[in-house]
């Protein structure tokens, strides 16, 4: 089969698995990628944006998003659903809080999902004016628990965050710990982390102990760096931090260190080439980092990604696959899972307004395989 006839292939068979829906709505980025499901289209004008999802201990998949009308000053609220191991079916989307009067007339933004060792979840989500809050979900549950604000030690003003927080492996006498990342915005700003116990069944459930700077803005001046998002291999955590220079594209920082050490010793690496937005990080069953971004590079900031074949060693860019294309300026935000070994699910979502695109608002799920990186 020619590769124009393997194109026409792959996207007759994401039609077919998604339905009549799909009609209308942007491509895959790539022939290599298929659109296999839509977890939801939101109505009228409200949009499924900035989605995380996580993989169940029982095999099931969640996802969580922000419904909003717009990407700021709009109220949006954190929505929930759960999907089949392959992520073809999702339930029909509720509140991911039990109780979403707690935030009622809040805008709660980038909802973010980490998985505990003992199989819980834990949602992070930021407010305006820097207000980090947190979550708990368990097996068996159906929403997530009132939320309750994390405070970090010794920084003043607001805390943001982008990234899922990270439950370390048990080290010796280091057990249940978590780290979690977050950002500070302004001159004297950049990318932190907190250091917590989890406690699973005593108030707070993340006890916070310590904070951390690993990068500072304006350094040079003009730079911010936001939102870290972290992953662990052995004895060493894998940080990746968005950088900005005076507002504009700058090459992601990389950052590494030893998470069981009483000082962190941070050890730093310009991703030369890679201006990566929004980012997420998924440790494959292969050892590699699935690497998902939008791509500040590309006109719209389309989602992209590689394999990063040696998380803990020097990052060499290596072939960036193109997952998806909504066509719109306001898009990316990736999440992804392994559902098998080698086959990967990433979230992306349609921004276009429903007067010009009729998919607009849908939430996709995006398929792809470890030889297409």
């Amino acid at each position: 089969m020619n590769r124009s006839k393997r194109r026409m292939y792959r996207w007759s068979l994401a039609v077919v698995l998604v339905g009549a829906s799909i009609v209308g709505g942007a491509q895959p980025a790539a022939a290599a990628v298929s659109m296999v499901a839509s977890v939801v289209q939101e109505p009228g004008d409200y949009e499924a944006r900035f989605p995380d999802v996580v993989k169940l201990n029982d095999g099931r998949l969640m996802a969580v998003w922000h419904r909003a009308t717009a990407h700021s000053d709009a109220v949006g609220t954190i929505q929930l659903s759960f999907g089949s191991s392959n992520g073809r079916t999702w339930s029909t989307p509720t509140p991911a809080l039990a109780d979403p009067s707690t935030m009622a007339g809040i805008d709660t933004r980038d909802p973010k999902l980490g998985k505990m060792n003992d199989g819980a979840v834990v949602l992070t989500f930021f407010v305006p004016g820097g207000r980090l809050y947190y979550s708990v979900w368990k097996p068996g549950w159906t929403r997530f628990t009132d939320p309750e604000q994390l405070v970090a030690p010794g920084v003043t003003g607001g805390i943001y965050s982008h990234g899922g927080v990270l439950a370390l492996a048990d080290n010796g006498t280091q057990v249940d710990q978590v780290l979690i990342p977050f950002y500070t915005t302004g001159t004297a700003g950049g990318a932190h982390f907190m250091r917590a116990t989890w406690r699973a069944t005593i108030s707070p459930r993340l006890l916070v102990t310590s904070s951390s700077t690993m990068i500072v803005n304006s350094n040079p001046p003009g730079r911010t760096y936001t939102e870290p998002s972290f992953v662990q291999f052995g004895s060493t955590v894998v940080a990746v931090v968005r950088a900005e220079q005076d507002g504009g594209g700058s090459p992601a920082i990389i950052v590494k260190w030893n998470p069981y050490t009483a000082t962190p010793a941070f050890a730093y690496q310009s991703f030369t080439g890679v201006l990566a937005n929004s980012h997420h990080l998924l440790k494959t069953a292969s050892g590699k980092i699935l690497f998902t971004y939008g791509d500040k590079a590309q006109t719209y900031r389309p989602t992209v990604g590689m394999l990063v074949s040696n998380p803990t060693a020097t990052w060499t860019k290596g072939t960036v696959t193109p997952i998806y294309n909504s066509g719109a300026a306001d898009q990316a935000n990736p999440s992804s899972v392994e559902i098998a070994t080698g086959t990967f699910l990433t979230l992306g979502y349609n921004a276009k307004p429903k007067s010009v695109s009729p998919t607009g608002g849908t939430l996709w799920v995006m398929e792809s395989h470890a030889a297409d990186y």
